[in-house]
């Protein structure tokens, strides 16, 4: 039996799994596309797999999407995006080869189009679409990862780069998708690599969501984009607390309005621990984003997961009080919905997870009320030396002392939502399988106004 392997979290049958791909709804179903390596479960011969979903909770395993052109001298068919243009589904993203073709300096932009509902995807004859010779005199490195949206009758591109020192998200435009013009450096950084950028039209706010590989975190900035078509930052902030586990996003927008966020939750907390099953990476479950009146940006898991729904427990109205509280549900698959009320005399409080009943293995969610930061502790959360056990933080807000909490847990996985803001992913492998216990805590008076967990059944 795997121990780790989650159970509601989508991921192929076996082998290695990375970012999000060209996530589109299209014909009434969501369709993922994601980086695959069909030959093992190590990073390698990255080829676009192909999944999809009436309800982004059940999903078809589809056949591959997109293999590397080897007679053209492809090597990896890296990261991109999928659009409509004018009803026929359209890839972009990043093709790498060897030698001069390497992803430092010779990443090109290419094209594929399908005409039977994206079972099938033909590669455009004029590839690649797009080559670093559009910069000019600028030199790009490590230039990848396209994503394109629409405003008004023309077609906007980032594309992830670095230029010197800096790391870049470049603009482009183009009329047709084909003739695409360099306009700008739409945003950039210092001593950093960027990656799969993401951008969201909110009438005159921009958003941009995207991750850093030296931190190994998504982070994105809110503001306006100016007549240089450079993006004026009015606001910035991290998308998920979980360093080097939840990365490289993806955004698809769907029939209900909703803005949804794609995202890999990866391996690196599992170290060298051996897997039962030669798997590796997940996705995770969707998160729609919102903007809030306030300029906040929102976000939240979906709520599709209401239907692996099983077995429910709740609590209200209690008040704890320097306790340690056994929650009668327990499970390695489950969801937890709470609504704690803090006092001037608590410090922390929190829920403890994946619990042994002898305290050998548990993972902490801790909440440090005067400081308003909550963490994931993992120090006790496996007895094997060979995974991650750091503790990884960030900030929340709260109005009037109200502290809401929406946990997943799935086996290996765990994504925090605090009042609907505040985000934080991580991994992590107890090795016992009676470690499955739930229990609040407080080191002062709290109150829990409402704690409901339910059981999660599989999807497949």
């Amino acid at each position: 039996m795997d121990l780790h392997r989650p159970i509601y979290h989508f991921l192929p049958e076996k082998n290695w799994m990375n970012d999000p791909n060209g996530t589109i709804f299209y014909k009434g179903e969501h369709h993922l596309f994601y980086q695959y390596n069909p030959y093992g479960y190590k990073w390698d011969h990255m080829h676009w797999g192909h999944a999809k979903s009436k309800d982004l909770i059940h999903w078809e395993r589809l056949p591959i999407a997109l293999y590397p052109s080897n007679e053209l001298g492809e090597l990896h068919c890296f990261s991109g995006c999928c659009v409509l243009n004018e009803g026929e589904p359209t890839i972009f993203y990043t093709s790498i080869g060897e030698n001069e073709r390497n992803p430092a300096i010779g990443a090109q932009q290419w094209m594929a189009t399908s005409n039977d509902d994206m079972l099938t995807w033909q590669k455009h004859p004029g590839n690649p679409i797009l080559d670093i010779k559009c910069h000019g005199d600028m030199e790009i490195k490590e230039w990848r990862d396209p994503f394109i949206w629409k405003e008004n009758n023309t077609w906007f591109m980032v594309l992830a780069g670095t230029h010197g020192k800096e790391g870049c998200i470049l603009i482009y435009s183009s009329e047709d998708l084909m003739n695409w013009k360099y306009l700008n450096k739409f945003y950039k950084e210092d001593d950093v690599i960027l990656e799969c950028p993401n951008v969201v039209v909110f009438g005159k706010k921009y958003l941009l969501v995207y991750s850093v590989i030296e931190e190994q975190q998504v982070k994105y900035c809110l503001g306006t984009m100016q007549d240089d078509y450079t993006l004026h930052v009015e606001q910035k902030g991290c998308i998920d607390y979980g360093k080097k586990c939840y990365y490289a996003t993806n955004i698809s927008f769907d029939d209900k309005d909703r803005i949804l966020l794609w995202g890999w939750l990866n391996e690196s907390a599992r170290g060298e621990l051996p897997s039962a099953g030669e798997w590796s990476g997940i996705q995770s479950l969707p998160r729609i984003l919102e903007l809030k009146g306030d300029n906040a940006l929102g976000i939240k898991p979906i709520p599709e997961i209401k239907a692996i729904r099983g077995q429910h427990f709740n609590i209200s109205n209690i008040t704890l009080q320097k306790e340690t509280r056994d929650i009668r549900l327990s499970g390695k698959a489950i969801e937890i919905q709470a609504e704690f009320e803090s006092s001037e005399n608590v410090k922390d409080f929190g829920i403890k997870l994946l619990c042994s009943p002898d305290g050998r293995e548990e993972t902490v969610i801790n909440f440090n009320v005067p400081e308003k930061v909550f963490s994931i502790d993992r120090s006790k959360s496996s007895l094997s030396q060979q995974v991650s056990k750091d503790t990884q933080r960030g900030s929340y807000k709260e109005k009037n002392g109200i502290i809401k909490v929406h946990i997943l847990v799935d086996y290996s996985c765990i994504e925090v939502f605090v009042n609907d803001e505040a985000c934080m992913s991580a991994r992590v492998y107890p090795l016992l399988e009676e470690s499955n216990l739930v229990k609040i805590y407080s080191d002062g008076k709290i109150k829990v106004n409402q704690f409901d967990i339910w059981e999660l059944k599989s999807i497949w």
